[in-house]
């Protein structure tokens, strides 16, 4: 049997099935929404790179009649009538909708391009009539339901997170367009709507229609990414290419066979999780690793989604710090411009995943009862990897003079064991990522800075158990056994109106440091790096306030 083509770069559903690529057939999910469940107005949020647009362009080409581009597929050997609609289909991430008006602009000028494309003429001003006269006039002219796509609903709001007022206002405008679909049942046959966030949801989830989100719903799981199965049935005939190729660079045992290699691909890329029986693959990297031969970090090297990206750069103390304590499925589907919770932000953009069940106590009806929850958690090796350090360069600019000079001058600092200069580049990072988001508390600039390090490309460990006494807070890995052992002191500033006790605070940066050093001494952090043949690095590290930084070298 021929092997599919990967398809590594974005294809239609028209050109895979047309160009031999390979497809993980999703049409089992489109019947049962359209004929099981017959739902008319549906919702579904999925990470970027996870197959919403294929998707959507699968219903789109089921909807146009073509049965011959469904041919060998599930749904062609259903009762499916293949019946033609018309089909309009909407993407929004548009260029420039900095304000309402121009927002508006966008919608009717894809409205105007419906109508001509469509041989419908459109004599209203309003988008709200002209949409009501397109989706009559289409009606009237194929004397059925009109089908209705949009992709990246979220766009306009999302772009514009950091400004409340414009992504407020471009909220409205998306609500009066989704009521106006609403409105216009009567036309309408299927309306499909995705997104990454459930920022704009207002107006799908109020009113008469209400879309169904069927984000969490557990047989529509694997309706985007790969399931165990489907990596088994569609790459099966790669795992002996694959594992010869990785047996030769070192990536995995000589003895292994395809069970170890089906291991090592489930801890990379497996782990997504939406109330399935199966756990999902992410798509973009199961491709990518296939055509590459290689383990790698394929989707977070794509960088952060926009707007994940603003919102770690205005409070990345937030981001890299998130509480991941029990949520019910209602705070996790929860989205607010107001008030913006971390946690539903990364579930959303794919960082984190539906965990274990537990249970919390919550206020329900005036007394307090045992509520299902969930423990979220980091989906799989790949996300674990990747987030601390493109978390720490979504949250800083890399063309930034700090984050240029942080990651070419501070290995060297290091490793010089220079403590002016490494206490100078940690002080202007500080400075540079923290903004406001100063928050007095140790274990935030554990991970501030452990994300720091791992972002320039060096190796950490954190709360590693260097001695049968306790664990250092953090230990740095060079290549030629070099090894730096940190400890971490925070202590408070009470830095007033702008007086400055320059004495008091360096004696408290002296006392901590001190603090610091008897630790890594007493507990003899460095003993099993010693033992390695290693040569240890003792740091000890103090900060102070927002950004006042000391740094004394030690042998251990």
């Amino acid at each position: 049997m021929e092997q599919k083509t990967l398809p590594i770069t974005d294809k239609t559903f028209q050109a895979i099935r047309r160009g031999n690529f390979l497809y993980a057939d999703k049409t089992k999910y489109i019947y049962e929404i359209l004929n099981v469940d017959k739902l008319s107005y549906c919702f579904l949020s999925r990470p970027r790179r996870f197959g919403k647009t294929l998707l959507l362009d699968t219903i789109g080409e089921l909807f146009q009649g073509d049965r011959e581009l469904f041919r060998g597929l599930w749904i062609d050997s259903s009762d499916y009538s293949f019946e033609n609609h018309p089909v309009l289909k909407f993407k929004m991430n548009y260029g420039d909708t900095t304000t309402k008006k121009k927002l508006i602009k966008n919608i009717k000028d894809d409205l105007l391009e419906f109508s001509v494309a469509q041989n419908v003429p459109l004599s209203s001003k309003s988008y709200d009539r002209m949409l009501k006269q397109l989706l009559a006039g289409l009606y009237a002219k194929h004397n059925v339901g009109v089908v209705i796509l949009v992709d990246e609903y979220d766009f306009p709001v999302t772009k514009h997170i950091l400004n409340e007022n414009l992504a407020l206002d471009n909220c409205e405008v998306l609500h009066d367009f989704y009521m106006a679909l609403k409105k216009n049942i009567e036309y309408i046959h299927f309306v499909f709507v995705t997104g990454i966030t459930r920022f704009a949801m207002t107006a799908l989830d109020s009113g008469p229609n209400s879309f169904k989100d069927i984000s969490l719903i557990s047989k529509y799981s694997g309706i985007c990414g790969f399931t165990k199965t489907e990596l088994v049935t569609h790459f099966s005939d790669r795992f002996e290419k694959t594992l010869d190729f990785l047996k030769s660079k070192g990536e995995i045992a000589l003895n292994a066979g395809s069970t170890e290699l089906k291991e090592k691909i489930l801890d990379w890329y497996d782990g997504y999780n939406w109330f399935g029986e199966e756990d999902i693959f992410n798509p973009y990297s199961i491709n990518n690793f296939f055509y590459e031969n290689n383990f790698g970090e394929y989707w977070t090297l794509l960088g952060m989604p926009s707007h994940l990206r603003a919102l770690v750069r205005e409070n990345p103390l937030d981001f890299i710090h998130p509480k991941l304590e029990s949520y019910t499925t209602a705070e996790i589907r929860k989205s607010e411009l107001i008030n913006l919770n971390p946690v539903p932000i990364l579930f959303h953009s794919g960082y984190l995943t539906i965990g274990p069940e537990t249970t919390k106590k919550e206020l329900v009806e005036g007394e307090m009862t045992d509520v299902k929850s969930y423990i979220l958690r980091m989906p799989n090796r790949e996300v674990r990897e990747g987030y601390k350090t493109y978390l720490f360069q979504g949250a800083f600019d890399p063309r930034d003079k700090y984050f240029t000079n942080f990651a070419k001058k501070l290995p060297i600092a290091l490793l010089e064991t220079n403590s002016g200069e490494t206490a100078k580049i940690l002080h202007n990072l500080l400075a540079a990522i923290s903004s406001e988001q100063h928050e007095p508390s140790e274990k935030h600039y554990h991970a501030v800075l452990q994300s720091a390090f791992i972002a320039v490309g060096l190796e950490v460990l954190g709360q590693t158990p260097s001695s049968a006494h306790g664990k250092s807070d953090m230990t740095v890995l060079f290549d030629g056994k070099i090894r730096v052992v940190i400890e971490v002191k925070y202590c408070k500033s009470d830095k007033k109106q702008g007086k400055v006790d320059k004495v008091g605070g360096e004696n408290e940066l002296s006392a901590a440091l001190d603090k610091a050093e008897e630790q890594i001494r007493s507990k003899d952090y460095a003993a099993p790096f010693r033992v390695a043949g290693c040569k240890v690095i003792g740091v000890a590290l103090a900060v102070r306030g927002r950004d006042e930084v000391a740094v004394r070298f030690i042998e251990p």
